[in-house]
C-alpha cells in the first residue's frame, strides 16, 4: 500500500497538485522516508501548502464526540485544508488528493458505525469540494463473518473498492 500511495503523492507534488493526507505515525514515516527519497523536498511542499499532513488520532480527537463524528466539526476542519490545498496548488482546477486513515483507527477500535459515519461525511464534503479520495483499511480487520454487515456499508461508500482477499 505504502509504494502506491508514495506513488500517487510524488506524481500529485511534481505536477505542481496538492495532497492532504491524515495517517497514523507508523505510515507518516514511511511515506515521508519514501517521498524524500523519490526526490520531493517534504519542507518546501509543507511550507507551500500543497502538502499537509494531520496525525489520524489527533484529527480524530478535534471532531469525535461520544456519539460518533461531529459533522459542523469535521466539515470545518477537513473543508478549511482542503480549501487551502486547493489555493495552494500550482495548477488550477485540479482536484487535491486525500488519503485518509481515520476510518481504519476507527474500525480497529470495532467503532464500526462510527467509521461509516465518518465515510459519509467525507462524501458530504465531496459534494462542495474536488478531491480525489483514498481510504486505507487493514485486510485483517474484515475477517470473520461477524463484521461483514459493516464491511458491505464500507464498500457502498466508496466508487472503488481494491480488495486485499
Amino acid at each position: 500500500m505504502l509504494d502506491g500511495l508514495c506513488a500517487l503523492f510524488r506524481d500529485t507534488l511534481s505536477a505542481g497538485e496538492s495532497v492532504v493526507a491524515v495517517m497514523t505515525n507508523s505510515h507518516r514515516s514511511g511515506t515521508e522516508k519514501q517521498l524524500t527519497a523519490r526526490g520531493i523536498d517534504l519542507s518546501e511542499a509543507i511550507k507551500n501548502g500543497r502538502l499537509t499532513i494531520f496525525d489520524a488520532d489527533r484529527a480524530l480527537s478535534e471532531f469525535m464526540d461520544a456519539n460518533g463524528p461531529d459533522p459542523d466539526r469535521f466539515l470545518l476542519l477537513f473543508g478549511s485544508a482542503i480549501r487551502a490545498a486547493e489555493a495552494a496548488s500550482m495548477v488550477k482546477n485540479t482536484r487535491v488528493v486525500v488519503f485518509g486513515e481515520m476510518v481504519a483507527v476507527l474500525w480497529a477500535d470495532e467503532m464500526y458505525e462510527a467509521a461509516i459515519r465518518l465515510e459519509e461525511l467525507w462524501n458530504e464534503l465531496a459534494l462542495t469540494f474536488s478531491f480525489y479520495l483514498c481510504c486505507a483499511y487493514p485486510a485483517s480487520g474484515f475477517r470473520g463473518t461477524l463484521k461483514r454487515q459493516p464491511y458491505d456499508k464500507i464498500c457502498a461508500q466508496h466508487s472503488e473498492v481494491v480488495s486485499a482477499f
